[in-house]
């Protein structure tokens, strides 16, 4: 709770009710960042200094994100079911035996929490060349989610891919997996904001040097980028499922 309304309600707990009314209509009309809420507004302009920094062009006319008051973000059980899921999907595309995945994700009880495109993969009799490089690139949208749940100190600006190998002593075995998601703790939603934001105008850098046959800007990595966007807009339950996210710049 901010300090100062602490101290304003402990006064007015003892005042008239009518002064009660007027204080709690004024901390109501207060401005979000007074009470640990930053504006959409306010967000944006900190991410175009930040992406100013880092020699990131960004497009001035690209939409607010939603603030902390309008989103929905998931729950951070469905957070770590979901990063179980992929933790397996991208364990299997970099080559980790198919029966072996498929019973660890029965024996982690989120077998039903794979998306359609993820059991096609997983049940395949031999799975496409494209199946498989998705698969591996998911190791990204993965750390994102990690970092979510507080298990990654920080998302470092998107140039290089994360490491598989420091994601293994993160991840739960299959007999620790129903602890893992019950203890779940998602980050500060201020946070996950921030970083929706910033990858989203990110992306547009991306796209728009693509798209106009140009230099990625700053020795932007595309595939993390758009792993991260990914993860962010379903945390963000930008669609509803998995598979119908989309990474709109």
């Amino acid at each position: 709770m901010n300090a100062s309304w602490s101290r304003t309600a402990l006064i007015a707990v003892n005042l008239p009710t009518k002064i009660l009314l007027i204080a709690t209509l004024a901390f109501t009309l207060l401005p979000m960042g007074a009470y640990g809420m930053e504006s959409a507004e306010a967000r944006k302009i900190k991410t175009e200094k930040y992406l100013k920094s880092k020699k990131v062009p960004f497009n001035k006319d690209l939409p607010l994100i939603e603030d902390a008051k309008s989103v929905k973000i998931r729950s951070a059980q469905d957070v770590a079911r979901r990063a179980i899921v992929l933790y397996n999907i991208t364990a299997l595309g970099f080559g980790i035996e198919k029966q072996k995945v498929v019973e660890t994700l029965k024996k982690s009880g989120v077998w039903d929490s794979m998306a359609p495109s993820e059991k096609e993969f997983v049940e395949a009799a031999k799975p496409t060349k494209q199946q498989t490089i998705n698969a591996t690139w998911r190791v990204e949208a993965l750390w994102t989610l990690l970092w979510a749940l507080g298990k990654v100190e920080s998302l470092d600006f998107p140039i290089a891919p994360c490491d598989p190998q420091r994601i293994h002593g993160l991840m739960p075995n299959p007999e620790e997996a129903k602890g893992f998601i019950a203890s779940a703790k998602l980050r500060n939603i201020e946070a996950i904001l921030d970083e929706t934001d910033k990858i989203y105008r990110i992306h547009w850098a991306v796209r728009d040097a693509q798209l106009n046959k140009k230099t990625v800007p700053a020795k932007l990595d595309s595939g993390v980028v758009v792993e991260r966007h990914y993860a962010l807009n379903w945390l963000i339950w930008y669609a509803d499922e998995w598979d119908e996210i989309t990474t709109d710049t």
